[in-house]
């Protein structure tokens, strides 16, 4: 293809310029006094390049100066790096963030070959994109991605290699580049932040399940293996339902529904169901995961075993209510050591009451010998708990801290240790000082049955006693 004439070129679109309605090749031919073909030859350029475009007019074509900014202006202010090279592969554009990334002058690598400048970004881009395959549609846009080092620092680009038809008809290459640096760093800084939060969750000693919007299964640690039984590969892809027994369903939907409004539920108690259907009671905290659109993407909950503190915490609530029981009863009640002298470990208002004493410090001070009135009571006492078990409505004779006589009926049951010690005693103790004067060998209320009938409690005695 004939080189192009740039004066005759330059004079042809200053023509055009002073005829904005446009002119045909004849009208060209007559005004400049040049050869018809060759008008017709650096119009078709000219078209080609888009600084002048074409329209039919009837059986004429009306050739008018384009008006569209060239396509290297446009370049100049794109964002990205653009080289254009031709055939012979030597520089014939490059944009202002070229030489302004390599720190060089654009004078130095203007009309230069790509692979004869010393340079490692341009070396590394010569070898970034492999030649077009034979087998491929020709001229079809090429995409790879390359590193190089740029002031010491490691870049990462995009590039799109495009073939391009230039000015004067001849072919070459345009490379367009993107750094990317930025987002492989975002990029790597992600992988490494969810390789740590993964190996956290792996290593945490409390279950963590994740899940997906829809409330599948979409993670699962090991903890969470040991507390509910599952082992990953076989619950992950399940419904987070599969984890409550029925009952709980719609507890589980109300904490999701929450969840998908974006709320963090904070320590919330849920039965959960254990793969062998043990139900467990669980301490969740459920939060929505976000992406940086704010849009949920899914959650993370974290699952404590709380069964043992529940069962401790009802405990100590039964405990204390029959303690405010016991505290509010008109009989004494107590518990004291089994060694022969013994100690009061407890003792109600009314057990103080019955013996005199202002507080249960006073009462611990001194041996539980020192209420009977006779020597070998609490002897009798420990024989018969031995033997027994318990004893039952056995009437006994005490004394006050003032030394002043009480009968009482004392019902107790015997606490063993595993040497078969006996190890504490539980009893009641009822004043019937005015119902009873006893005698040696105390015999009972009710004609010889041993039994005291006055409505008050009893203790029960342990299985397999009468």
């Amino acid at each position: 293809m004939a080189v192009i004439d740039q004066e005759r070129v330059n004079r042809i679109k200053q023509v055009l310029k002073w005829n904005p309605r446009g002119m045909t090749i004849s009208d060209l031919t007559k005004k400049l006094q040049i050869n018809r073909n060759l008008i017709a030859k650096n119009l078709d350029m000219l078209v080609i390049s888009g600084q002048v475009e074409m329209q039919p007019v009837g059986a004429a074509k009306v050739y008018f100066l384009s008006q569209r900014v060239p396509v290297s202006s446009m370049l100049e202010f794109s964002s990205d790096l653009v080289i254009m090279i031709d055939r012979d592969q030597k520089i014939i554009f490059v944009n202002e963030q070229v030489p302004a990334l390599l720190d060089m002058h654009r004078e130095a690598l203007v009309g230069n070959r790509i692979d004869e400048i010393n340079n490692q970004f341009l070396r590394d881009l010569y070898r970034s994109v492999p030649d077009e395959d034979p087998k491929e549609r020709p001229g079809k846009e090429q995409v790879a991605e390359m590193t190089s080092l740029i002031k010491d620092v490691h870049r990462y680009f995009r590039i799109k290699k495009v073939p391009t038809a230039f000015e004067d008809g001849s072919q070459g290459v345009t490379f367009i580049i993107e750094d990317i640096t930025p987002q492989k760093m975002y990029h790597q800084m992600l992988e490494i932040s969810e390789a740590r939060y993964r190996g956290l969750i792996m290593s945490s000693g409390e279950a963590i399940i994740g899940s997906d919007p829809d409330g599948l299964i979409t993670s699962w640690n090991p903890a969470a293996t040991r507390l509910l039984g599952y082992e990953e590969a076989g619950i992950l892809q399940h419904p987070f339902s599969k984890l409550v027994p029925k009952k709980t369903y719609g507890d589980l939907e109300r904490l999701l529904d929450d969840i998908r409004h974006g709320e963090c539920i904070q320590r919330r108690e849920l039965q959960m169901k254990r793969h062998d259907d043990k139900v467990i009671d669980a301490l969740l905290t459920i939060c929505p995961i976000k992406d940086e659109n704010g849009i949920i993407t899914g959650t993370s909950s974290i699952v404590r075993d709380i069964t043992y503190e529940n069962r401790d915490k009802r405990a100590r609530e039964y405990e204390d209510r029959y303690r405010t029981l016991f505290e509010d009863m008109s009989v004494g009640v107590y518990r004291s050591t089994g060694d022969p002298r013994g100690r009061f470990v407890w003792g109600n208002p009314a057990l103080l009451q019955i013996l005199g004493y202002g507080s249960m410090e006073d009462l611990r001070g001194i041996d539980v010998t020192d209420v009977f009135s006779e020597p070998d009571g609490r002897r009798l006492l420990l024989d018969e708990l031995h033997r027994k078990g318990f004893v039952k409505n056995r009437i006994l004779s005490l004394k006050r801290t003032d030394n002043t006589p009480v009968t009482v009926s004392v019902t107790a049951l015997a606490e063993f240790d595993k040497e078969n010690n006996l190890e504490f005693i539980n009893g009641i103790v009822q004043d019937i000082s005015g119902v009873v004067n006893p005698g040696a060998g105390q015999t009972s209320l009710s004609g010889g049955t041993g039994e005291l009938r006055s409505g008050g409690p009893v203790l029960i005695p342990p299985e397999g006693h009468t």
